[in-house]
């Protein structure tokens, strides 16, 4: 199964939760308390599969105004598989948005093509100034 194949299946899944990004992304999630408050626990990825660099798991917990939580994965471009900008059009179509890193923002913070969904958001994150090498990809799942 191809990245793209695993980041649609992600989005198709409702609640998002910990056993199905572990199962999908190959990682193990473990809390992180101090990074969390009375809405949202905090899961970080402490073992990853070849290819992610990172994974961050947030999901509400009582009393939260989101339904569901969000996904953010750091991709390791050279061990992970190559996804270019065009592929991701290709499969989800002409993003929404493309969204620029604001000037405050580190150097090397990536653009975005950025796709509304009746669920949320699916954005992938890419280096500058290409769309060759996708670092990050992030599922919001808000309504």
């Amino acid at each position: 199964m191809s990245l793209l194949d695993t980041i649609e299946g992600l989005t198709k899944t409702r609640p998002l939760g910990r056993d199905e990004v572990e199962g999908a992304l190959d990682v193990s999630l473990r809390g992180d308390p101090e990074n969390q408050n009375r809405y949202i626990e905090v899961l970080r990825s402490f073992r990853n599969a070849p290819g992610i660099k990172a994974v961050e798991l947030r999901l509400p917990l009582r009393g939260a105004t989101r339904k569901d939580g969000m996904l953010l994965v750091d991709l390791d471009p050279a061990a992970s598989e190559t996804i270019p900008g065009d592929a991701v059009r290709a499969r989800f179509g002409e993003p929404s948005e493309v969204i620029e890193p604001e000037p405050e923002q580190p150097k090397d913070a990536p653009h975005y093509l950025s796709y509304t969904r009746p669920w949320g958001f699916l954005r992938f994150g890419y280096a500058k100034p290409s769309w060759d090498v996708l670092l990050t990809f992030v599922i919001d799942v808000e309504r």
